[in-house]
């Protein structure tokens, strides 16, 4: 039987696919169909591989007999690509299970490869794909973990400290303890003077990288409206988004429809949803939704279903619902509201006696029942439609949970030209990736990273999560823009990092022991080259309302920056080589202050406080020309500082909020009780991830820009 692409088409028809004009394109050939029915996302059941292989005159292999014991005999990515996979390999005979047994270039250079004959299997594209994951599940678990730390140890945040680095710090302490003992006047005296040096020294740099971030960022990577509307859609690349979700099964809903709204083409959109094997409560919520099929709810992106046209209030329980065609497909139970009125959800007791979750926008009203716009059928299929872009990955356990390690799991399975990192409560700008495409393509290829503002969506919560606002306004919108222009190390947040893929694996990925990965991953770029640059576009979090939460939150940034500080002073002269003078200093000052100040600040205040209450008792330490320093720094310095927190607000004409920024020193306060936390966890407990919690807040509206 001569087999045709038209053929085919009909096939796939037959087996699933609804429209398929897709596949009728030029582009598409005999050799290539079944390639292109992944990378539209169409599905097709098992039945279109066994008929294919009784065309063809070969072996069916279901997926229960497919084994993958040789699968780590050819590299993860050349599967995945070819979809095939070794069987046995002997003298003179490999013998191989593909879902495209039209690959025939492919089987050619197997057959010189290992100078034998190819014995082609057939076998679904889904039980392919299934037990070739399967077979690396362990060698992606290890180097997830291991890879850097083997590959560059001295890199590796698996040692806190080195020996010297060890000896010093006692030393340090030993010394000021007799000095303390002997002559405190003296010890307090060159504690004392050390510390104001130093902010008298830092303080005149800060604010000069601030100025330039406030004075505008690099035209080299900002991208306009009109840049993004330029591309061509067909042109665009594979794009990986990596999506950590340890314990967020309350966000896990919100980050799908966030990321299915992303303007970018879905089938070229390579969604990892990384799991960890342990975490019961979001492996149930991704079962419910359907991220493993069969789902019990549905959860939908507004508009995937069109608009509400009936008012939620008017309905009541048990009021039954009919499909289009009249017949009865079970009784209302109640109705749940949405973040949006467009969002709400009905849930239904089917007359199977199950339960289904339907988009409001899904049905009408006609007299007492609720009638579906469209067939239950339709209804199931165009949520399987959103669902496919979602790649759910189940990361094995292992004796840390960090997200770096979850997120080094799914690069190691990364199709995209580019990846992004997306935390489970981030709404990004819908263009952003788009923006990164245009931004890549016009930087140099040195330019490995590029990072995007970040900000939060529930700024007025509360008074916590206004400062928390305005602090990273000033952190994204403006130093690191200035960090940038001065060409310093940027320390890179925790998401919408957006990266050349090839390049970050060249890296190692992330530090699976690093509390901050990210600001590590940022110095390690700067040390081998290369650059980051900052992206014109947005990424909204949630920002943390709550008191204890947020000093969780800041105890583990601390103590990851005071690893990745002491991680690249390990060997400060080759890390002096590998920056040059500039970016040795400027990442003195924006790693070594961010642990430095935010530590000592206690006894600055403690100082002021009591000079203030108990003249004299400090008197001592107050002599010329230090006491001309303390007070430029606390007079100047502070009102600088606060100044430069006023300008989001008054750069976006909010002038109402001007107060907030007065109070900052409170805020300050907080800062150094996690900075304290963070350095005292880091002693008892260092690769001990504590957990963000998400899906707390109150509000969901993107603020002003």
């Amino acid at each position: 039987m001569t087999i045709t692409k038209e053929w085919l088409i009909q096939l796939a028809k037959k087996h699933g696919v609804t429209d398929a004009t897709k596949l009728e394109s030029s582009q598409v050939t005999l050799q290539n169909f079944v390639f292109k029915l992944r990378e539209n996302k169409y599905e097709v059941d098992e039945g279109f591989f066994i008929e294919l292989a009784d065309a063809l005159g070969l072996q069916y292999i279901p997926r229960m007999d497919l084994k993958a014991d040789l699968a780590a005999a050819i590299p993860y990515l050349i599967l995945k690509e070819n979809l095939f996979l070794p069987l046995s390999i002997s003298e003179g005979r490999v013998r191989v299970a593909t879902a495209n047994p039209f690959n025939s270039d492919f089987f050619n250079v197997l057959k010189s490869l290992f100078g034998a004959e190819v014995e082609v299997c057939v076998a679904s594209t889904e039980a392919v794909e299934e037990a070739i994951d399967k077979g690396y599940s362990g060698i992606h678990e290890r180097r997830a973990l291991k890879e850097l730390r083997y590959r560059s140890p001295d890199e590796s945040a698996f040692r806190v400290l080195y020996p010297w680095q060890r000896s010093v710090i006692l030393g340090f302490i030993i010394l000021f303890s007799v000095l303390f003992v002997l002559n405190y006047p003296l010890s307090f005296i060159v504690l004392f003077s050390l510390i104001n040096i130093a902010y008298f020294c830092v303080n005149p740099v800060k604010f000069y990288i601030a100025f330039k971030g406030f004075r505008g960022s690099r035209r080299a990577v900002h991208v306009s409206s009109k840049d993004v509307e330029s591309l061509q859609e067909k042109d665009l690349p594979v794009y990986t988004i990596l999506v950590p979700v340890y314990r967020e099964a309350k966000a896990l809903r919100h980050v799908l429809k966030n990321i299915y709204s992303l303007d970018y083409p879905k089938e070229k959109l390579d969604v990892k949803i990384l799991i960890e094997e342990k975490d019961d409560e979001t492996l149930g919520e991704a079962r419910r939704i359907g991220l493993f099929g069969n789902p019990e709810t549905v959860v939908a992106p507004p508009g995937l279903f069109g608009r509400a046209t009936v008012d939620a209030n008017i309905l009541s329980p048990s009021m039954k619902i009919l499909d289009r065609s009249g017949s009865l497909i079970g009784t209302l139970e109640e109705v749940i509201p949405g973040e949006d009125p467009s969002e709400a959800l009905i849930k239904v007791r089917t007359m199977s006696g199950g339960i289904m979750e339907i988009p409001l926008s899904f049905v009408g009203k006609a007299q007492d029942v609720i009638l579906l716009k469209d067939s239950i059928d339709r209804l199931t299929w165009r949520y399987k439609e959103f669902l496919k872009i979602f790649d759910p990955v189940i990361v094995p356990d292992a004796d840390i949970r960090t997200k770096p390690r979850a997120c080094n799991y799914g690069l190691l399975r990364a199709r995209g030209e580019y990846c992004v990192i997306y935390d489970a409560e981030d709404d990004p700008e819908p263009d952003q990736l788009k923006k990164a495409v245009v931004a890549f393509s016009r930087a140099s290829m040195d330019v490995i990273c590029l990072q995007s503002r970040l900000n939060y969506y529930n700024p007025k919560e509360n008074l916590l999560t206004r400062w928390f606002s305005l602090e990273y306004s000033f952190w994204y919108d403006y130093y690191l823009e200035g960090l940038d222009q001065v060409d310093g190390v940027i320390p890179l947040g925790g998401t919408s990092n957006h990266f050349r893929t090839q390049q970050l694996k060249e890296l190692g990925g992330w530090d699976p022991y690093n509390m901050t990965e990210d600001a590590d991953l940022g110095v390690r770029i700067s040390r081998r080259g290369k650059k980051t640059a900052m992206l014109n576009s947005y990424t909204y979090e949630e920002a943390n309302s709550r008191l204890r939460s947020w000093i969780r939150q800041r105890s583990r940034w601390n103590k990851g920056y005071i690893q990745t500080y002491l991680v690249h002073m390990r060997h400060p002269r080759k890390l002096l080589k590998d920056l040059g003078w500039r970016k040795f200093l400027l990442f003195q000052l924006t790693f070594g202050g961010n642990i430095y100040l935010p530590l000592i600040n206690p006894l600055l205040w403690a100082v002021t406080i009591s000079t203030l209450l108990m003249p004299g008792l400090f008197q001592f330490l107050f002599f010329y020309p230090l006491n001309y320093i303390c007070a430029t720094n606390l007079l100047i310095g502070n009102l600088v500082y606060i100044g430069l927190h006023m300008g989001p607000f008054i750069l976006k004409k909010n002038y109402t909020s001007i107060p907030l920024a007065l109070a900052i020193p409170l805020y300050w306060i907080l800062i150094s009780v996690g900075c304290w936390r963070g350095a005292l966890q880091l002693i008892r407990k260092p690769f001990y991830w504590e957990k963000t919690e998400h899906g707390i807040s109150r509000l969901h509206g993107l603020p002003e820009k």
